[in-house]
């Protein structure tokens, strides 16, 4: 029993720590690491359970369709690894954000399955969100405050003082910490999925609300657009389905609004606006790409690569951004942009449109499941999570249609969190007696 309890609290520990890592500049052998060690754990922890699984064998889960379409996924993956030009490289990039996620999801949702309590997910999402602005905002705080001396800054994006506005908007980028504004962004999609869900269930307090409205401010400071839409879509949705407890999102939608507004009248709109809106009107893509911005840009590499992939669909290519900057100069040049810049037509790319057909039959199917176990009536617990999932699901692949943040980090933190929504939701499905 003690063995069980300290196993337990190692889990929730590796859990937490995993969480709280993604933002930062942490290395690939850290989060093989830590992979690694929470594969173990968790099968260390079913075992103890062996021959006997209280609820979902690994057989039962691995013939359930969200496992199916997942090891298709992988497969269809690994066979692209054939056709790259760099195999070795492939074969890596294959390891870190799909091998060893899948096995790291299919670990933690079989788990959940079966023991749901195991995991006090809350209590991970809470302490990471504290602990990451604790970090980022002290920083930042630092960069305004002595401008001419920023600490952890990368000398060659940052020469010189910067002016006020300008450190706040230069931060996310700028400081070698963090992991970039993009993966910082959708990091936050899942803490800000948190806060949703739980404010559209009526069961946030003040002090929880003032570290969503922290959220939301440093959100902005990473000048993500599409994130930033992606964030609204989520508050829109959960406005239709929660509209009696719907007031703490308006208000969030009125501090966004009034940011810009303060954005506006600062004169800092150069940090979100980078175009020529004029020319895009008009349908004058390349004169507008001339001039920059990265919306011409990539509506420009949108159509190459669609032509690219439409022109042999189903053959795939290897993965890895690498292989296209190396590889297909040519291609570069002509869409302006390294990758596809949409998660979904960079699958096409890699693996071939079957590939980015199998990712979309894995997310499809854990919205059903998601929504399965919301229906179903469960406890308050059970429907938080249900509810974050959707939300998070909602923000994270809405910012991934505009940018290729499903890689490292981000994808393991998105395979980390939604297997264990997916392990609850399968137990309710097949076990409803054990719920």
């Amino acid at each position: 029993m003690e063995k069980t309890i300290n196993g337990k609290r190692l889990l929730q520990t590796l859990f937490t720590a995993y969480i709280v890592l993604i933002p930062f500049a942490a290395g690939p052998t850290t989060r093989y690491l830590l992979s690694t060690a929470l594969i173990v754990l968790s099968w260390l922890l079913l075992l103890e359970d062996h021959p006997r699984y209280p609820v979902l064998s690994p057989a039962g889960f691995l013939r359930s369709p969200v496992a199916a379409s997942l090891i298709l996924l992988d497969i269809i993956a690994l066979f692209s690894i054939f056709y790259s030009p760099e195999p070795i490289y492939s074969l890596q990039v294959f390891f870190e954000d799909f091998f060893l996620n899948t096995f790291l999801f299919i670990s933690i949702a079989i788990l959940s399955a079966n023991h749901p309590e195991y995991i006090r997910w809350e209590r991970s999402i809470l302490l990471a969100n504290i602990i990451f602005l604790a970090a980022y905002m002290g920083l930042m705080v630092q960069w305004i405050i002595f401008p001419a001396h920023p600490l952890f800054s990368w000398p060659d994006q940052i020469q010189g003082p910067l002016a006020r506005w300008d450190a706040v908007f230069a931060f996310g980028n700028g400081c070698r910490v963090f992991h970039g504004i993009k993966h910082t962004s959708l990091f936050l999609t899942l803490l800000l999925a948190f806060w949703t869900a739980t404010a559209a269930l009526g069961m946030i307090s003040w002090k929880e609300t003032s570290i969503f409205f922290l959220d939301l401010f440093t959100l902005v400071t990473t000048t993500r657009r599409a994130a930033a839409l992606a964030v609204l879509s989520g508050f829109a949705a959960a406005l239709i389905f929660f509209r009696k407890k719907s007031g703490l999102l308006k208000l969030s939608m009125l501090f966004l609004a009034g940011l810009g507004a303060l954005i506006i009248v600062s004169g800092n709109t150069k940090h979100f606006v980078r175009e020529n809106w004029q020319l895009i009107f008009r349908g004058e893509i390349e004169k507008a790409r001339e001039l920059g911005g990265s919306i011409p840009l990539r509506v420009s590499t949108y159509k190459t690569f669609s032509r690219e992939v439409l022109s042999d669909p189903f053959r795939p290519r290897g993965i890895g951004k690498k292989l296209i900057k190396e590889y297909r100069p040519e291609l570069v040049k002509k869409a302006g942009l390294l990758h596809g810049h949409n998660t979904f037509l960079n699958y096409a790319y890699y693996l071939g449109i079957q590939g980015a057909a199998a990712l979309a039959a894995v997310l499809s199917i854990q919205v059903w499941l998601f929504l399965s176990c919301w229906k179903k009536g469960s406890g308050p617990r059970e429907r938080l999570l249900m509810t974050t999932a959707l939300i998070f699901m909602l923000m994270f692949w809405g910012t991934n249609m505009f940018t290729d943040g499903f890689l490292h980090g981000s994808a393991t933190l998105y395979w980390l969190f939604t297997a264990v929504p997916v392990g609850v939701a399968l137990r309710h499905r097949y076990h409803p007696d054990q719920v």
